[in-house]
């Protein structure tokens, strides 16, 4: 434990000094940017260095191990549902989650409401957008965005705080080139502030300065930390 303490210690001094200059260079103060660990892939002694180190908000994309993790973590930590939502697993978030980041459909907005009036809870909501505007791919289509957040914003037991993306994939795959990452941060930047939105959850571990230098607050990460 004491060698995995300080390998997870050091990665995130690591990134904290990344999120700091990359701050300092847009004139923003690094106390806006909400750091979460990513521990979708990681068993549950990983919770007290990442919580002793100073991150309490985590990140899980499924629910049976959001419920693993949650039984096993400190005092303080908060959970965040960052994958995709299937509708019978909605209710089982209400009780677990402070924040989700992947909310698209109209009917899981509803439903995820219900759960959270019934388990007298409040999340917050981040709708997943998707930028490029592809019908295969997930996430809100731009057309349909304005009308999604006035749902979210008009359901109870919700609140409507920001959107999500993330970074887009080369054609040929891998990761795209910069100035494509770029732009479609920049792109979820624009649709935020049309919509009056404060927070922008994106950028992961290849891709967060970018994300930093677009205006993101909410930064995913997870391999960067445990590698």
């Amino acid at each position: 434990m004491p060698a995995l303490a300080e390998r997870i210690t050091a990665n995130l001094a690591e990134v904290r000094d990344l999120i700091v200059a990359t701050c300092r260079r847009q004139g923003r103060d690094p106390q806006g940017v909400r750091l979460i660990a990513v521990t979708k892939e990681q068993t549950p002694e990983v919770l007290a260095p990442v919580v002793a180190a100073g991150v309490f908000d985590l990140g899980e994309n499924r629910v049976d191990h959001l419920e693993t993790m949650h039984a096993s973590a400190p005092t303080g930590a908060r959970f965040h549902f960052i994958g995709r939502v299937q509708g019978r697993q909605l209710a089982k978030l209400a009780p677990f989650c402070v924040a989700i980041h992947s909310l698209c459909d109209a009917d899981h907005v509803a439903r995820l409401g219900r759960a959270c009036v019934e388990s007298d809870r409040r999340i917050e909501v981040f709708l997943q957008v998707n930028v490029a505007d592809d019908p295969a791919k997930a996430g809100v289509r731009l057309a349909d965005l304005e009308a999604r957040v006035e749902l979210v914003r008009r359901t109870a037991g919700l609140e409507m705080v920001g959107l999500m993306t993330m970074a887009p994939l080369a054609p040929e795959g891998g990761q795209a080139d910069d100035a494509t990452i770029r732009r479609c941060f920049a792109t979820l930047r624009g649709l935020a502030e049309q919509h009056r939105l404060p927070r922008l959850s994106m950028g992961m571990s290849e891709d967060f300065v970018h994300a930093l230098a677009e205006g993101a607050t909410d930064l995913r990460i997870g391999s960067r930390l445990f590698r």
